[in-house]
């Protein structure tokens, strides 16, 4: 079985011939292991133990200050590994409206980049995923001022609903043309919540954001993820509601894999829980490989799921804890387990 195969067996809750790994990996990490110059996304897959390669260029940043100072405003993407940063957001009133400008998704030049990335990887028997942030909520809150966003809520709900929309309104266009290039299926990346919880409360989740999601959600048709870190226990049904194939990345300790195996596992594929905070970086290989079969124990039975880090392969993480962990998978990821 290759990786691709292993990858969308997984996807649809199937057991392929061993638990597949798949997770972002920061840039900094890619040149410490292939050196500095053109990184080949498949030979980079085969070097770690990755079953999928990814392409993230239409990922709408937030729109933001530079908290460097350097500029009036910067847009930080927050998924290129290098140039991480989110300052405080340049949306407070309406009138501030007109500093988000996107690029024209109706362009079709626009999609070269995503071309040449499927012409390049199709033949290499990894699974291809689109990552986006589809669903215009992160874009949103990390768009405004936090007390401003806070303010909104209450007293300027069209703002919010405005900027909502013009966010889903570009990736709907994204997604349609996405979906044809060639990709096995698609990421959306919507952090929404911290540790204890939602970044709001579950009431204003499913009145104001959970709707509009749902349009996304329903424009995507090969399968796709839902990507957030924290603590999603309290809306898990809602998000469940959007009917994507996995989810990401069941941040631990906030989010048990065993609980979630037991309560969610029969309806989507669990993907990730190797804690970052401290087994990557600072545990032993020794501690690496335990919590790698621990967690393929806890979720892997019956198929349907992905092992990867508790966000993505940070350049924190020792290199040798890297290599530690996908070499686990493939020891104590066999089926039948």
């Amino acid at each position: 079985m290759n990786s691709r195969e292993r990858v969308m067996m997984a996807l649809e809750l199937k057991e392929p011939d061993r638990v597949p790994f798949m997770d972002f990996v920061d840039t900094p990490i890619k040149r410490q292991i292939m050196g500095p110059g053109d990184i080949d996304e498949a030979e980079f897959a085969r070097k770690i133990g990755m079953d999928a390669i990814y392409f993230v260029d239409y990922a709408l940043p937030t729109f933001c200050k530079d908290p460097s100072g350097k500029s009036d405003g910067a847009m930080a993407s927050g998924l290129s590994g290098e140039t991480e940063f989110i300052g405080e957001g340049l949306i407070s009133t309406d009138a501030d409206l007109s500093k988000i400008v996107l690029p024209d998704p109706r362009e079709e030049s626009y999609y070269d980049p995503a071309k040449r990335f499927v012409e390049r990887y199709h033949d290499q028997d990894l699974a291809l995923y689109a990552g986006l942030r589809p669903f215009g909520m992160f874009n949103t809150i990390y768009s405004m001022p936090m007390m401003d966003f806070a303010v909104a809520l209450r007293d300027n709900r069209k703002l919010i609903d405005t900027m909502m929309d013009m966010f889903i309104e570009w990736n709907l266009v994204v997604i349609e043309k996405m979906q044809t290039l060639g990709f096995d299926f698609i990421v959306g990346y919507n952090d929404m919540a911290w540790k204890e919880g939602p970044l709001v409360s579950p009431q204003v989740f499913r009145e104001v954001f959970l709707p509009k999601m749902k349009i996304v959600a329903d424009a995507i048709k090969i399968p796709w993820a839902f990507h957030s870190d924290g603590n999603l226990t309290i809306v898990m049904e809602d998000l469940l509601s959007l009917g994507m194939n996995a989810m990401n990345p069941f941040e631990p300790p906030c989010m048990n894999l065993k609980t979630a195996k037991e309560k969610w596992g029969d309806r989507i594929c669990l993907w990730g829980n190797i804690d970052l905070v401290n087994t990557l970086p600072y545990g032993t290989v020794e501690a690496v490989e335990a919590e790698v079969k621990q967690r393929i124990e806890d979720a892997g039975r019956g198929g349907g799921y992905i092992c990867a880090t508790a966000n993505s392969v940070t350049n924190f993480c020792k290199i040798e804890n890297i290599f530690a962990m996908t070499a686990a998978v493939k020891k104590h990821g066999v089926y039948p387990l």
